[in-house]
């Protein structure tokens, strides 16, 4: 709805344009009506508007003084104006500020609804072209992350990819290049009690929009996301590893954030990008045995311990999957091939920041699943910190594995109790909110899950997709206001939360076969 102000010092004159405009029904609803131009430009100041109704003639302040000021707070604000004088320097004044109308007193209703129908169709065409636009900046920003990302994988289609970063001047490609893998920390585990920061996927974003923009401001255009911990830079070799430290400091600083940087060696070219890009990752994946919070360099001496810190990584993520899944026996397994991966490691150091490592990735594992590795371990009485005082692999790798055992069994027996009774209470909380724009994201906020653990939840219990779920309880409650005829269709499209008539219309005949006015017929 696009929203009006109404200004005029005459009650009568203000009142008859509030009620027998059918507002509604253009799309658009008063959300003023001022009694003078110094209240209608108090409220401006404070609120959006698209469009202003102003009689010319008013006193101390006119409706051309009130239109002027309000353009400068306001510059795309629509201008109709309403004067009981038919005077050619008014409408003069009023067509130099791109007025929508001019229209004389008394007011003919014909001639304003057709006045207010030409502002509508003008708004709607803006805000169309202003939706194109955004639409085109933001595919500029998808675009410019898939190739670079691209890029760095080193896709079969890497020579178009490469083209297609020059042609559209992506970012710079001359001279020697390498690649930066930054990756947000998650939140110490040790710091849960004292309030740490949380590193949480939502959190992240400012994060990372704090690192793009100082990207751009300090000229480095190649940087993309990899994935909601994780983003790329291609910094050039002229400007060494400077802005690296810059950009630890300021999130640091502005955040209290911490980062973990791999870097990767020189290249002369985007064709061989995806070898510094690998090397990056090789270089961040050693900061379990390395420390961190560290600038990592890519190293060839440390290839071994970069290849086993790759290894762990990967048996980490099947022993939390076999930990999800109840399933001890590959608990057990999964454990054995990590103690094979690490039985060599004899620098103490090393020894305690991988104990680290797989403790950090098992305790955000379970706040994905609305869990505290913190609050588990303490029912018994232990700190987390007794871990640290294990003097070998052995000790560490026994202890893990108990807990292992125990927080599976916590999370099948929770599973059993919990998942019918949240599931209806995640059903009941959607089918309330059916004419707002929900979305899986809220959801999971609102129940204190991640998205994907939720939608896999909801899938795995109701036998159907949140997104089909919403969509059905929509059309249904649409095909009960659609056999109210009082109703009308863009009513009941907004009703059931879907932004445009279009889009509704769309929806409904997917659903059910038919257009909602065919249906109307039909019942």
């Amino acid at each position: 709805m696009y929203r009006v102000v109404l200004v005029d010092d005459e009650e009568l004159e203000l009142l008859g344009i509030q009620k027998l405009v059918p507002w509604a029904e253009l799309g658009m609803e008063v959300v003023a009506a001022c009694p003078d131009g110094f209240s209608a430009l108090e409220y401006l100041e404070r609120n959006e508007a698209d469009l202003l109704v102003s009689d010319i003639r008013m006193p101390i302040m006119s409706g051309l003084e009130l239109a002027s000021k309000a353009q400068k707070i306001h510059p795309g604000l629509k201008l109709l104006f309403v004067s009981g004088y038919e005077d050619f320097q008014y409408a003069k004044q009023a067509l130099s500020m791109q007025a929508s109308g001019y229209i004389l007193k008394p007011v003919n209703d014909n001639e304003l609804v057709g006045a207010l129908q030409t502002v509508r169709t003008a708004l709607d065409n803006e805000r169309g072209q202003q939706q194109l636009e955004q639409s085109f900046q933001q595919s500029m920003v998808y675009l410019k992350n898939e190739l670079l990302e691209r890029c760095l994988e080193g896709t079969s289609d890497r020579d178009t990819v490469i083209k297609l970063i020059e042609q559209f001047q992506l970012g710079a490609y001359t001279g020697k290049l390498r690649v930066a893998v930054i990756e947000l920390e998650e939140r110490d585990w040790r710091s849960v009690e004292h309030g740490g920061y949380d590193h949480s996927d939502e959190s992240s974003v400012p994060l990372f929009n704090t690192i793009t923009e100082w990207c751009q401001n300090a000229g480095i255009s190649m940087f993309c996301k990899l994935s909601p911990r994780r983003l790329a830079i291609v910094l050039e070799e002229s400007r060494g590893t400077e802005p690296l430290g810059r950009i630890m400091d300021l999130l640091a600083e502005k955040h209290g954030a911490t980062l973990t940087i791999g870097l990767g060696r020189d290249t002369d070219s985007l064709d061989d990008l995806n070898r510094s890009y690998e090397e990056a990752c090789k270089a961040l994946s050693t900061k379990m045995f390395r420390g961190k919070g560290k600038l990592l360099a890519f190293s060839e001496v440390r290839e071994e311990a970069q290849s086993s810190a790759l290894n762990i990584e990967a048996i980490v993520d099947s022993l939390l999957g076999a930990m999800a899944d109840y399933d001890l026996v590959g608990i057990v397994d999964h454990m054995e091939d990590l103690f094979q991966q690490v039985k060599n490691i004899e620098n103490p150091s090393a020894v305690r920041n991988y104990s680290l490592y797989v403790v950090s990735r098992l305790d955000t594992y379970l706040i994905g699943l609305n869990e505290s590795l913190f609050a588990l371990t303490h029912k018994e009485g232990h700190s987390l910190d007794r871990l640290f005082q294990f003097e070998t692999i052995d000790d560490i790798h026994s202890w893990l594995r108990r807990k292992m055992f125990e927080i599976s069994e916590h999370l099948h027996n929770k599973k059993q109790r919990k998942n019918v009774k949240l599931i209806g209470q995640i059903q009941q909380y959607i089918d309330e909110r059916l004419g707002s724009s929900i979305s899986l994201k809220e959801v999971a906020q609102a129940f204190s899950f991640s998205p994907n653990y939720l939608g896999q939840l909801f899938k795995e219990e109701t036998g159907e997709l949140f997104s089909d779920y919403t969509t059905r309880k929509r059309m249904e409650l649409a095909k009960r206001l659609l056999s109210d005829p009082s109703i009308k269709v863009y009513e009941v499209a907004d009703r059931v939360g879907c932004s445009t008539l279009a889009y509704f219309s769309k929806q409904f005949k997917d659903y059910t076969g038919m257009t909602p006015g065919e249906y109307r017929k039909h019942t």
